[in-house]
This record gives C-alpha cells, sequence and structure tokens, in this order.
C-alpha cells in the first residue's frame, strides 16, 4: 500500500493497542474529518479485508470447469475492466503486505507465490507464459546468504508454476469457454514467451519484499529433432542484433506492464 496517504493517526505495525487505537478514532469519525483523506490506501484495504474475511474457510468444491460464485459476482460487481484490474491488484498487494506483517510481528516466514489464471489471449497453459508474484521476507534471505547456501526461492517458485500454475491457467481456460460461449472463436497468433531471468530477480519496488517471476520453458528433449531444433518459434535464426535486443529488454527483470 502506498505510504503517500499516512496520516498522525496510525502506528504502521499491527498489535493490540494499535486496533484499539484505530477503533477509538473510527467509533468517533466525526471528530477527525480528515482521516479518510489522510489513509485512504488503508482504509480500501481494510474494506477489501473485511468482505474477504473467512474466504479461506468457504473454499469447498466448485464443480469441474467452474468459476467459484465469487467470480462472477466480482465481474457483476465491478463491470468497469480498468477497476477489475486496479481491484485485483489492491487485493494482491493486501495479501502480501498481511503476509508480511505477520511475519515481521512474530519472526516467522511466508511464502506467498500468486499466478494469475487468466494469461493473455491465444497463450498456451505453457511455465513460460505464467507470472508469479512473489513475498518472501528479506531476513530469510540474508540469513540464508550470510551461511553461504543457495536462495532456494527461484527453484520453488518455478516448480510451483509447472505443478499449479499450468493446472491452474488450463482449468481457468476451460471453464472461460462455458462462461462466455461463442459461435466462432478466432484463432489467435501465439503470444511470445516471457523472458527467461535466472535466479533471483530485483524486488518490485526497490527495497520491498515483492518479486515477479516468469515461468520457464521446459528443458527436457526427447529426441535429437527436438534437441537441434532452433528455438525460435518462427523458425528463422535471429541475427546478434535481435539477440542483444532481447538481452537488453530482459535486464531490467520485469516488463513494463508489470510494475505494481
Amino acid at each position: 500500500m502506498s505510504s503517500g496517504n499516512q496520516g498522525p493517526f496510525l502506528e504502521s505495525a499491527v498489535s493490540a493497542s494499535g486496533i484499539m487505537k484505530l477503533r477509538a478514532i473510527l467509533n468517533d469519525i466525526r471528530q477527525h474529518a480528515d482521516f479518510a483523506s489522510h489513509h485512504r490506501e488503508r482504509l480500501v484495504a481494510a474494506d477489501i479485508a473485511f468482505l474477504a474475511h473467512g474466504a479461506s474457510a468457504r473454499d469447498g468444491h466448485i464443480g469441474d470447469d467452474k468459476f467459484h460464485t465469487s467470480f462472477e459476482e466480482f465481474r457483476q460487481g465491478t463491470s468497469d475492466k480498468g477497476i477489475q484490474e486496479l481491484l485485483k491488484l489492491k487485493m494482491r498487494r493486501l495479501v502480501l503486505d498481511q503476509a508480511a506483517a505477520l511475519d515481521q510481528a512474530t519472526g516467522s516466514t511466508t511464502l506467498v507465490i500468486h499466478m494469475p489464471g487468466a494469461l493473455p489471449p491465444g497463450s498456451p497453459s505453457r511455465p513460460e507464459h505464467i507470472k508469479a508474484y512473489v513475498y518472501v521476507p528479506k531476513a530469510v534471505l540474508m540469513e540464508i546468504e550470510s551461511k553461504g547456501l543457495p536462495n532456494p526461492v527461484p527453484g520453488i517458485v518455478q516448480s510451483v508454476i509447472k505443478g499449479l500454475g499450468v493446472p491452474t491457467a488450463s482449468r481457468y481456460d476451460r471453464a472461460r469457454k462455458k462462461v462466455w460461449k461463442t459461435s466462432r472463436r478466432p484463432v489467435l497468433p501465439v503470444p511470445r514467451a516471457l523472458p527467461r531471468l535466472e535466479g533471483m530477480p530485483m524486488p518490485i519496488p526497490d527495497g520491498s519484499s515483492r518479486y515477479l517471476f516468469y515461468g520457464q520453458a521446459e528443458a527436457f528433449f526427447h529426441n535429437a529433432g527436438s534437441y537441434l531444433t532452433a528455438v525460435n518459434p518462427d523458425g528463422n535464426e535471429p541475427d546478434e542484433d535481435i539477440y542483444d535486443t532481447i538481452l537488453r529488454s530482459a535486464s531490467s527483470t520485469t516488463l513494463s506492464s508489470d510494475v505494481d
């Protein structure tokens, strides 16, 4: 959540005293006319948390190739596509912030890996087309680094993308076809795979514990033909200038459209 809306009322850490101070303000909100303007981002997050309370306890079986009832409620209650994307962003940030607050308050480690089910139109349900939004506390990464051990997070995330992200995208696509039935669907070109970036990406924003990972294609070759075939999907060998362009575009560890 943005720090630009911080006012004089609230502490930044979670505690019982902080909750009671907030409740005292909200119980007498008329005496704090500027509270909402100072803390708009926090209040939006609180609204989302209020509506989301208990959702994990209501996550039973929903049937094959169907969306949860909340999926349709979200779409009907948020008809503007731009507001839909903004609300998804705020929900995702709230999950990451809650995980960070839990770890900071208790000295624990929580790993959050969120993978959208909806892929760009025409994308196959393969790892190299799937993104993962990740939170992991910096303290545990520094502990691992201080002992000279390899960072396990990139491997864990790639494994989760392959093991959970792919079936998530596949299931979403099947359910989508049932919800948005059309008599004839145009064949769309397959989008370019996400850049292949090795290791741990830089946090977004700098100094945070939020990371964006891109899934990587399976590196298995079952025969000589698949091993020797060029990886370029167009079938043409790109020249060095194109390789340089790809490397430069991937060097920032993220695409411009992915920056939160």
